[in-house]
């Protein structure tokens, strides 16, 4: 802040007007009307004081304290212009020639404050207490270089001196406010700055308010001071960038974009207000605009800081070489730029160079610990390196600082996700997102996170939005196979496990999942063969083992309860046939016209069982079959059959013997051989082990034939022709 004089001391004004009017009366206005206008305090008419003050002084009618003045009048009007040597060279005369010319010492310390020569600054406003100690004007000015230079308890005291003198200022209210802000004061502070504007309301008073109102919390009271700011200066850039602030802090970043779009409007030469809204658009994802405004920038200020946002962007991209380039040019231009190094560590840890990525990240730290970037990187490092406690630390820190990327976002929601907390990692993963849209692997993050809340079809969404963005990527694939097999969708599923087993024919485990999806879908018998291929490519495999040994069982289980059900319907069919032709019989005993009806020839000669009702003991009915004795005795000896010995020898040569009956078409074959199949699969083991004992046992015969003594085959006699009987007989015995 520069505090200047704004008033002279009348005796030397009223000296300097009677002596600049002592000439020829023709000339005595003139003279009168420059002195007037050398005595002007008004800023934007610093021209014309100086040059009514040179004229003055060239006439050559001021001596001593009267030309002082006039030298220290125009050492002002320089000091408005902002020509601080001929405004310092012209308080040096004035003070040379005027001693005790107060304004000129107060002022001369404004010009150094201006240079920021702090000392000769404050030797000047010392000098002009000493010689007015009651005057309040150069205490507030001392106060203000004390503040700067962090003298705090001297500032406030030249304060609260220039309050006691009853100096009725803003300047005096607004600069101890100012302080009581450094102490975090802020309800102390918002009264001076409330004082300030009842006697100044003007927009670096309602900055000042403003400021306060958001350190202390009130965002919304702080907008409302920046937006009076900016209303009663419509070129005040600082007032619409301090707004585009609190809506970036607040996450609106197209508030924010909008007030810098106000700023530009004020000032389109700002490169500083390029560089914000790149921030800006970077942070909403909007990538091709942020680096438009970054390039815009750099054609206007050749800013180390927006070489580096911009390498930062280009890393994000994936543009390693760009954002190495971007270092090196931060580098050339300041070699020890904290910037630099963390750029470049970052493009190092990208690489996968761990080693240098950490060096050029701890000695960025070191220098400068309020830079987001090396913090976020080395985050990463540390994640990679299985550190998860330091990379946390890391990311938090990062977070904490406004990073624009969204590394630290995604990092710390892979290791909340890791710790159980689904709900901070979703959240995480959500910020990562808005930052940047574009990484497949922050959806395939967020999927697995919904999955686990049982948001199936939020999951399925955004695998179907990785999966446009990386289509092979064989841990998505399977997981949204999985999600479509649980909700049914059993053709998907297997579209996706058609895809993995493209890409990965080796992988039993897809193979395995794939049987699943085939034994859900009641197809037992690719299920089957996807099971044994599970097995082929990994013999250990217990849980498909056991799955196809269950689909096996099912399948014989179904199968003999359809040849089960086939040979009792059949069974059926015959038994309804039976009591069909039995019916018959016993109806035809009496015809239509009520005779008594033949009986039917077949029928007697078909053996049918012969039944009679006996009495027992107690003279109850019993129906006895045709072979009881009871019933045996009483029929003819023609029915009733051979008796004794050979009784059961009838009754065996009287039952036929059934043959197996001949397989009649060529799909019960089949049927068949997929039955002897399926016994196979179901024990292995067990059809191996039978083969090797009959090879072994075949082996053994074979060897045991071969040790035993070959007996000589017995010759053959030879009979002669018209041989007796009995000399054959003889020779035999």
């Amino acid at each position: 802040m520069r505090a200047r004089q704004t008033w002279l001391w009348p005796p030397f004004a009223a000296a300097l007007l009677a002596t600049a009017a002592i000439g020829l009366p023709a000339s005595a206005r003139v003279q009168s009307r420059d002195a007037h206008l050398c005595a002007t305090q008004t800023p934007n008419m610093a021209d014309q004081r100086i040059a009514a003050c040179t004229a003055i002084l060239n006439s050559g009618r001021l001596r001593g304290e009267p030309a002082g003045v006039a030298y220290g009048l125009r050492g002002l009007a320089y000091l408005d212009r902002g020509d601080i040597a001929h405004a310092i060279a012209d308080f040096n005369q004035s003070v040379t020639l005027s001693p005790d010319f107060v304004p000129a010492y107060q002022n001369r310390g404004n010009a150094w404050y201006a240079r920021g020569n702090y000392g000769e600054a404050l030797a000047d406003y010392d000098s002009a207490i000493r010689l007015d100690p009651n005057s309040a004007s150069p205490y507030i000015n001392r106060a203000a270089v004390r503040r700067d230079l962090g003298f705090l308890d001297g500032a406030m005291q030249d304060y609260q001196k220039a309050i006691s003198l009853n100096a009725d200022k803003a300047t005096v209210y607004s600069g101890r406010g100012q302080l009581y802000m450094r102490e975090h004061d802020y309800p102390h502070a918002l009264a001076d700055f409330d004082h300030a504007l009842k006697l100044d309301r003007s927009a670096s008073n309602y900055m000042l308010r403003a400021q306060a109102r958001q350190a202390s919390g009130d965002t919304g009271g702080a907008l409302a001071d920046y937006g009076e700011a900016a209303r009663i200066d419509p070129k005040n850039v600082g007032a619409l960038t301090a707004e585009a602030g609190i809506w970036r802090k607040a996450g609106d970043n197209d508030k924010a974009i909008a007030a810098y779009d106000r700023a530009l409007s004020a000032d389109q030469r700002s490169a500083s207000t390029y560089r914000l809204r790149a921030e800006a658009y970077a942070a909403k994802g909007e990538r091709q605009n942020a680096l438009a405004d970054i390039n815009r920038a750099l054609k206007i200020a050749w800013d180390i800081k927006l070489l580096k946002l911009r390498g930062v962007l280009r890393l994000d991209d994936g543009d390693i070489r760009g954002a190495m380039y971007d270092a090196e040019m931060m580098l050339k231009a300041d070699a020890n730029n904290a910037g630099a190094f963390a750029l470049r560590g970052a493009a190092y840890a990208r690489a996968k160079q761990y080693d240098r990525a950490l060096a050029d990240l701890d000695r960025s730290i070191k220098a400068d610990d309020s830079d987001a970037l090396p913090y976020a990187e080395r985050g990463q490092v540390y994640l990679a390196k299985s550190d998860s406690g330091r990379a946390l630390a890391d990311f938090n820190r990062a977070i904490e600082l406004g990073s624009v990327s969204a590394l630290p976002y995604r990092g710390r929601a892979t290791i909340e996700k890791a710790k159980g907390d689904d709900a901070k990692a979703l959240g995480d993963v959500n910020e990562a997102i808005k930052r940047d849209p574009r990484p497949a692997d922050l959806y395939f993050l967020r999927a697995s996170l919904l999955e686990a809340k049982g948001k199936k079809d939020l999951a399925l969404a955004d695998l179907d939005t990785a999966l446009s963005r990386s289509p092979d990527d064989l841990g998505g694939l399977k997981a949204r196979a999985q999600i479509k097999q649980s909700k049914g969708d059993f053709a998907g599923a297997l579209a996706d496990y058609d895809h993995i087993i493209r890409l990965s024919p080796r992988s039993a485990d897809v193979y395995y999942q794939r049987a699943q999806a085939y034994e859900a879908d009641n197809d037992p018998a690719k299920a089957m063969a996807d099971y044994k291929l599970a097995l082929a490519r990994d013999p250990h495999l217990l849980d498909a083992r056991k799955a196809l040994a269950r689909v096996v069982a099912a399948e014989r289980q179904a199968l003999l309860a359809e040849r089960t059900a086939k040979e009792e319907a059949a069974k059926a069919a015959k038994q309804a046939a039976r009591d069909k032709a039995s019916g018959k019989t016993g109806a035809a005993a009496v015809d239509d016209d009520g005779k008594a009806a033949k009986p039917d020839p077949r029928q007697a000669k078909g053996g049918a069982k012969k039944t009679a009702v006996v009495k027992d003991v107690a003279g109850v009915e019993k129906t006895k079959g045709a072979n009881d004795p009871q019933v045996t005795a009483s029929l003819p000896a023609k029915l009733s059959g051979p008796t004794g010995k050979h009784a059961d020898v009838h009754r065996s040569s009287s039952k036929k013997t059934r043959k197996p009956p001949l397989i009649a078409s060529r799909a019960k074959k089949k049927k068949l051989w997929r039955e002897t199949d399926l016994r196979h699969a179901a024990h292995p083991q067990r059809l191996r082990m039978v083969k090797t004992t009959h090879a072994a046992d075949k082996h053994k015969t074979y060897a045991a034939a071969k040790a035993e003594p070959q007996q000589p085959a017995p010759q053959r006699r030879v009979i002669k022709r018209n041989s007796r009987f009995t000399d054959i007989w003889k020779e035999s015995r």
